[in-house]
């Protein structure tokens, strides 16, 4: 029960009639002066409602004050006895709309070196940083969304005037993305473990008609930590969707309206355990047909065989054209018409699924000697002849290229983790990508949960 409840409210209603006559006869004043304009009382309004703001946070911190304690912990959680160090600590707790004055009794234990309120954990005070869950939830949507933490800073002061610094709001926005992974993964694992109870298969008589695609790609982040020579890792982006999830707004122009972006720093290991999980919440075992896009990496196939071993495999078509591209450069670095002549050849042969032909085409011409950031073409095309029979696809009604994945990198992970000077730790780029991936698979809400819980 809370004390002092009538004199709190009396003080307060006096308080902001006083705030509101103010307000009343600032703009009869400026009427008389005629600077009485639609601007002017803008300003009028709002210096009104941050007075009125301030007067309720103090009433709400003082309603919090005067909840009466029946029971007060008398020792610690290691099993010391508390003892009482400071009477009427006033402690400020960051929410929406500014700080919230909360006054209480300190109690401290010797052996542990730390100090608790009477009611903190009553009032459900996080004595680590001391903001409203609601305003945890905020600072962690503007630190994904925004290109760096400094701006966050910036737009939480500029929007709900308060100020928080670029370090709390990494710190913050890290520990919930910590929070949300480690939640994931944990799904991850389990759907990995008993694929029989994540994705259990029907029948193929009895699956449901629709095409599971299922994208994978990466996008290279510069870190903190060296090794091999270079501070440059993978961050590996996966995307799920269903074909009745797709509006289609011409040959080659689709819109997403469903999906689920995944992410992690590291080895395809626990990556692809995250690609199964999303799998099988979007209907893996159920859809008659699946399908795996990717850019050639070995590890795609590999995963494929072991997770999805029913699934079309095709080669990303503007993965395989961009290399047929590079290699003509050095074919033919002088000569343009030859260099597009043969371009020409391969991808003609390759569009009418003649895949012999176009290998013979380019077998023809190898180099000794190719630059690091030029494939093989021949071993490439080579490997990957089951996967480039795009006619066959495109008759099939299969999307042919990895386009959702190639905007997705560069909108879950580019526009924010990408920006010039940028260089992140291992465990920080992951829990910001688990969040990216949270907002732009629309799954705002599970990020939420985890904050409230």
């Amino acid at each position: 029960m809370i004390k002092n409840t009538n004199e709190i409210l009396t003080q307060n209603l006096i308080k902001v009639e006083g705030i509101l006559r103010n307000f009343v006869e600032e703009a009869i004043k400026k009427e008389h002066e005629g600077q009485l304009t639609i601007n002017s009382i803008e300003k009028m309004v709002g210096a009104t409602i941050k007075a009125v703001t301030q007067l309720i946070l103090c009433m709400a911190g003082a309603l919090l004050t005067n909840i009466v304690v029946t029971k007060v912990d008398e020792y610690c959680s290691c099993g010391k006895k508390l003892i009482t160090v400071k009477k009427n600590s006033q402690t400020n707790i960051l929410s929406m709309f500014g700080h919230i004055p909360v006054t209480r009794d300190i109690v401290h234990c010797r052996r542990c070196h730390k100090g608790y309120g009477v009611i903190d954990k009553l009032i459900e005070i996080d004595d680590k940083h001391r903001i409203t869950k609601a305003m945890v939830e905020v600072i962690t949507y503007v630190a994904q969304l925004l290109p760096s933490f400094e701006r966050a800073s910036e737009v939480l002061k500029k929007l709900l005037k308060v100020e928080v610094s670029p370090t709390q709001i990494q710190i913050v926005s890290e520990e919930i993305g910590k929070k949300v992974f480690e939640k994931e993964m944990e799904k991850a694992q389990q759907a990995y473990e008993k694929p029989e109870i994540a994705a259990p298969e029907l029948p193929p008589a009895k699956r449901k008609d629709g095409k599971l695609y299922i994208f994978t790609d990466g996008m290279q982040l510069n870190t903190r930590i060296e090794q091999n020579g270079t501070t440059w890792r993978e961050m590996k982006l996966g995307l799920v969707f269903t074909d009745k999830d797709v509006i289609k707004r011409g040959e080659d122009n689709i819109k997403i309206v469903k999906k689920e972006y995944v992410s992690y720093f590291g080895s395809v290991t626990e990556f692809k355990k995250a690609i199964f999980a999303a799998a099988a919440r979007a209907g893996y075992g159920k859809l008659k047909e699946v399908v795996v896009i990717g850019d050639g990496a070995q590890w795609i196939w590999n995963m494929c065989d072991e997770l999805f071993p029913d699934a079309v495999r095709i080669l990303d078509y503007y993965h395989l054209s961009e290399n047929v591209h590079q290699y003509a450069k050095i074919l033919y670095p002088e000569d343009e018409i030859n260099r597009k002549r043969w371009v020409k050849e391969v991808m003609d042969r390759v569009n009418n699924d003649e895949i012999e032909e176009a290998i013979k085409i380019v077998n023809k011409v190898k180099i000794k000697k190719l630059p690091d950031n030029v494939v093989n073409l021949p071993t490439y095309m080579e490997n990957n002849r089951e996967r480039i029979r795009y006619k066959t696809f495109k008759e099939k009604g299969y999307y042919i290229g990895s386009g959702a994945i190639e905007s997705g990198n560069k909108m879950v992970i580019g526009q924010r983790m990408k920006q010039a000077g940028m260089r992140w730790s291992i465990n920080g780029g992951q829990y910001i990508a688990a969040l990216r991936a949270k907002y732009e698979s629309h799954k705002w809400d599970d990020v939420v949960k985890v904050v409230n819980e």
